[in-house]
């Protein structure tokens, strides 16, 4: 392997502040090579390392590696797959285990764990650090965390190593036995550059270049060197799983952080849940009690400039006309009556209301006489029925007053706010007896007419406008109620929602400091070969598996809810709501993972535009 640079030119900065960093390099390197890189602070020795390795493409001149110039290649696949870098700070991450840390630039590639970890054994084992493997990053020395680096650049079997200052955080002893290791690797047939600007490193090298003012001074060959050709196998490169690897990770690494965030973003999440199953299930509630008990033919009669605090009052007169529409078959007449009571045994009860009725469901008894509710039964006792009673009931401005018996008991409508009052039921024709009786017309405020056919429902409403009348049924009044029902729900999920945005913006601050903290390792990353739009997707990644523990978090605390709102409403008022949920949870959870990408879409851009050198530099 040949490495050949050309008429190499880096400028920093531009006009008055253009300072020339390497000024016309030209020079070549061959794999089997130590090349120890001299010079002082400043001299752009450290900058020539980076364009090498590939961090820097920002320059003038070319830089050919086996004839294939470097301007053309893609730079993270040439990082990924020919250099290795052992960096004066070490740059391991402290989250991660010794193994862990080794097989980093692993990561990307369809090898096995095991295979990995059998990899990283066997260059503690080379390196002899095999006895640390199960230490922290935290319990290790300085030399032994450089062993450690280096061992995570060899383990991609690169063509290059490059060391920035790789003994200068060491001490005497162990800065000569990572030179002895580096040594080794280059008699192994990789070529090996150390920037330095200590001559210990000199006895080591093969060959010393120095570096003045951003020129080469001087290039001296110490020892004759073979080059030598590598084979290196093909590997699969893996563009998923490391996701799925890191996302997991770095999720159980900021355990306390990513609690506070599922607590704090699932409020949110389970305030939109409950109102959608809330909604969902009244709409279903009233459904039952309304659509599956309703007659599809029958329709009720309002007048049409009626107002709340008004009644109908339908005449002889306006019934006749009613019948004579066309395609209505029946028009059955009722009334009831907003002030009533009954007296039993000197006891008086007022009731809640009292309707004439046609058609009702009987719990025992019949309809010959007063069905009153189960509710006032149980007041009244089990021993009234076929008792007779006293009814007092008030129809415009007059007391009637009738004695009758009570003949039925009604079965439960299921309206719980209704079943558990005290009310009354008595057959329309019993009550024209009544009112016969006392010299009194009983003129109906109730009408409902039965059709012979739904097709013909317009025609009819047309007929029957013309005599200023509203012809509405039982699924009228549910879409309305329904129409209501969704603005509420709207209405809450919008106040929800509120949380919502509350949580983005709090997140994304989150993440951001996250990024701040995890610079060094974009850095570590970046320089091992991951792209750009790797960074973006590891911190994606990791969005979305904090987004479905943010959603199944939610669904479980409003499974919860949703049964003690369930025994709460079957407590108080006998009601029990019923709703397919899983449409509901399936929408928190993405809802929940939508809400963290948004969060995370910032910070994650921020992460991936990272420049790698600053990124490594960061303290």
């Amino acid at each position: 392997m040949i490495l050949s640079i050309d008429k190499l030119k880096k400028d920093y900065g531009k006009n008055e502040n253009k300072q020339t960093v390497l000024d016309n390099i030209s020079i070549e390197f061959k794999s089997g090579e130590f090349i120890c890189l001299l010079g002082e602070s400043g001299s752009g020795k450290s900058t020539l390392l980076n364009i090498i390795g590939g961090l820097d493409n920002d320059y003038e001149g070319t830089i050919n590696i086996n004839n294939l110039n470097l301007k053309y290649i893609d730079l993270d696949e040439y990082r990924r797959e020919r250099i290795g870098f052992i960096f004066q700070n070490f740059n391991l991450i402290p989250s991660l285990s010794i193994i862990d840390n080794i097989i980093v630039p692993l990561d990307k590639y369809n090898i096995s764990y095991k295979e990995k970890k059998r990899r990283a054994l066997n260059l503690l084992r080379k390196l002899n650090i095999f006895d640390i493997k199960n230490k922290k990053i935290s319990e290790l020395s300085g030399g032994q965390k450089q062993r450690i680096a280096i061992a995570r650049a060899l383990i991609n079997e690169p063509d290059i190593i490059l060391a920035d200052e790789p003994t200068g955080a060491l001490d005497e002893k162990n800065g000569i036995n990572i030179l002895e290791i580096l040594k080794d690797i280059k008699d192994n047939g990789k070529l090996v550059i150390v920037v330095t600007h200590s001559n210990k490193v000199i006895d080591y090298s093969t060959r010393v270049v120095s570096i003045k003012d951003g020129k080469i001074s001087s290039d001296k060959k110490l020892k004759r060197v073979k080059e030598t050709r590598l084979n290196k196998d093909e590997i699969e490169s893996n563009n998923f799983l490391y996701l799925i690897k890191y996302g997991i990770r770095n999720i159980f690494n900021n355990k306390k952080r990513n609690i506070f965030i599922t607590l704090a973003s699932s409020i949110g999440i389970i305030g939109i849940i409950l109102s959608l199953f809330i909604g969902n299930s009244v709409k279903n509630y009233i459904s039952d009690l309304i659509l599956d008990k309703v007659d599809p033919l029958k329709y009720n009669i309002t007048y049409k400039d009626q107002d709340i605090y008004s009644s109908n009052s339908f005449d002889k007169e306006i019934i006749k006309k009613i019948k004579k529409v066309n395609h209505i078959d029946e028009v059955y007449e009722e009334i009831d009556y907003n002030i009533s009571s009954i007296n039993y045994k000197d006891n008086n009860y007022d009731l809640s209301f009292l309707d004439s009725f046609n058609r009702i469901s009987l719990k025992k008894g019949n309809s010959k006489g007063l069905v009153i509710s189960d509710y006032l039964y149980e007041k009244l006792g089990r021993n009234s029925l076929n008792k007779e009673v006293i009814v007092s009931i008030i129809d415009s401005y007059k007391v009637i007053e009738f004695k009758t018996k009570i003949t039925g008991v009604a079965e439960k409508n299921g309206i719980s706010l209704l079943d558990n009052n005290n009310h009354a039921y008595i057959n329309y024709s019993k009550l024209k007896e009544i009112y016969e009786n006392e010299d009194i017309e009983l003129i109906p405020n109730n009408l409902i007419i039965k059709i012979d056919d739904n097709d013909y429902i317009e025609k009819i409403k047309e007929k029957l406008g013309e005599l200023n009348l509203n012809c509405t049924n039982n699924s009228d009044l549910y879409d309305e109620l329904s129409n209501y029902l969704n603005i509420a729900v709207f209405v809450l999920s919008l106040f929800s929602s509120l949380s919502l945005i509350v949580s983005i913006i709090m997140i994304s601050i989150i993440i951001n400091i996250t990024v701040l903290e995890r610079t060094k390792e974009i850095g570590l990353l970046r320089s091992i070969g991951y792209s750009k739009k790797n960074i973006r997707d590891i911190f994606n990644s990791e969005a979305i598996f904090l987004g479905l523990i943010i959603g199944l978090f939610s669904i479980i605390v409003s499974k919860i809810l949703i049964v003690y709102v369930n025994k709460i409403l079957n407590n108080k008022f006998n009601i029990v709501f019923k709703s397919n949920n899983f449409k509901f949870y399936i929408f928190g959870l993405i809802l929940s993972i939508i809400l963290i990408l948004i969060a995370s879409y910032i910070p994650s851009k921020k992460a991936a535009n990272k420049d790698p050198i600053n990124s490594l530099r960061y303290e």
